[in-house]
């Protein structure tokens, strides 16, 4: 079997690919693709939809002695075809020929560098917005898709931070087709043009307009989150938490998630890292998934039930962080840890802190007790420091050994 996976710009092949493509006995392609790219008129013809790719493997059983020639918009690896057919084959030899991204073309059509970009995909991400990646980006360009081209980002970014509707926009339509549509203006104007609704469109943040960006998140306000009765880690624990986890790209497990706050933060500030959250409690793990869908976080899964019935499925992880728990979550954990791994534990009930003294002292790196005291008035003008309950934190680290 031997393997093509060409892109096109508009409904163009490149010289190259279209010699490739000659020699092709079965052509897989999205419907507007076969429609109006010139093919090899002997090829069979496939339209590759959801329930094409569903079938791929046995499709390349039954074809394991045939030219396949696999057509995508623009660059087939950046989150297209390509990346589907290196997982499914991942021994085999794929020839690939990229046609320019509608990212490229977007930039050259409004004549803006784009080094430095940052570049989102909502394509087939039904619930997934990064705002505060995207709205605190000085430029970034959103591929949207036909449930959110650009017309209902730009809403949805205004709806979720209503600061940023005077920001510097552009968006772009059916780039690189006889019905390209390219506008630059502020970020409602956007969200008010009928014209900036096509399925095939990008929306791009530029340089300057308002100051005002969402909030940094490390120790975001509690009232960011859907949370039960306070029990939430706050912010101050928080950002010491996080900053003792020594994020980086991984696995993490967030045990006893409860709002979520702990492992969103992890998520959010580290893109490369997958974070499962478990929660038993159905109704913090509700408003755990709430909190994940305002935030619009993709590497962040939730799992309900029993932490200590649910480890074994989930996969090893880098770090570790437990909002208070017993001596069984605590061995099971550190257990599942990977070697060079880190485990955080906060507490403040005597016993939570006894079984952190004295769980496996040599792995121990830190043993500490927060305390903070916030102002409030006691009388006209008056204001005292109330002490908040402390809260410890040990870190342990797994040895390679």
């Amino acid at each position: 079997m031997k393997i093509i996976c060409a892109g096109c710009c508009g409904d163009l092949l490149s010289q190259t690919a279209l010699k490739a493509a000659e020699k092709a006995d079965i052509v897989a392609a999205p419907r507007r693709l076969l429609e109006s790219v010139s093919l090899p008129e002997n090829a069979a013809k496939c339209v590759l939809d959801a329930k094409f790719i569903a079938d791929l493997p046995r499709f390349f059983r039954e074809n394991d002695s045939k030219t396949i020639l696999f057509l995508a918009s623009g660059d087939p690896l950046y989150h297209g075809i390509g990346g589907t057919l290196r997982r499914l084959l991942p021994g085999e030899k794929i020839l690939f020929y990229p046609a320019p991204t509608a990212f490229q073309q977007f930039f050259a059509a409004i004549g803006q560098p784009w080094e430095g970009a940052e570049l989102f995909s909502l394509h087939a991400k039904e619930e997934e917005l990064p705002f505060r990646r995207i709205l605190r980006s000085r430029l970034c360009a959103v591929y949207g898709d036909a449930a959110r081209p650009a017309k209902v980002i730009a809403q949805q970014l205004i709806a979720l931070w209503p600061p940023c509707a005077n920001r510097a926009a552009a968006a772009g339509c059916d780039l690189g087709t006889p019905g390209e549509f390219v506008m630059q203006g502020r970020l409602e104007e956007i969200a008010g043009c009928e014209k900036a609704a096509a399925s095939l469109s990008v929306l791009a943040l530029l340089p300057g307009g308002p100051g005002e960006v969402p909030q940094f998140p490390l120790g975001l306000p509690d009232d960011s989150y859907t949370h039960f009765k306070n029990m939430i880690t706050h912010p101050e624990i928080r950002a010491v938490v996080l900053s003792k986890l020594r994020l980086g790209p991984g696995v993490m497990w967030d045990l006893g998630a409860g709002s979520g706050s702990v492992g969103l933060e992890a998520a959010l500030l580290c893109p490369g890292l997958t974070v499962c959250a478990v929660e038993k409690n159905e109704e913090r793990f509700a408003q755990l998934r709430e909190n994940l869908r305002r935030e619009g976080v993709g590497n962040v899964k939730a799992f309900f039930g029993e932490g200590e019935t649910l480890l074994d499925t989930l996969p090893a992880p880098d770090r570790v962080f437990i909002g208070g728990g017993g001596s069984a979550l605590l061995e099971a954990s550190f257990a599942r840890l990977k070697p060079g791994g880190l485990l955080v534990m906060t507490g403040v009930m005597l016993d939570t802190l006894a079984l952190m003294e004295s769980f496996l002292p040599e792995c121990r790196s830190e043993f500490l007790q927060i305390g903070i005291s916030r102002s409030r008035e006691i009388s006209p003008g008056k204001l005292m420091l109330a002490a908040e309950n402390p809260v410890a934190v040990a870190v342990w680290r797994k040895g390679e050994a």
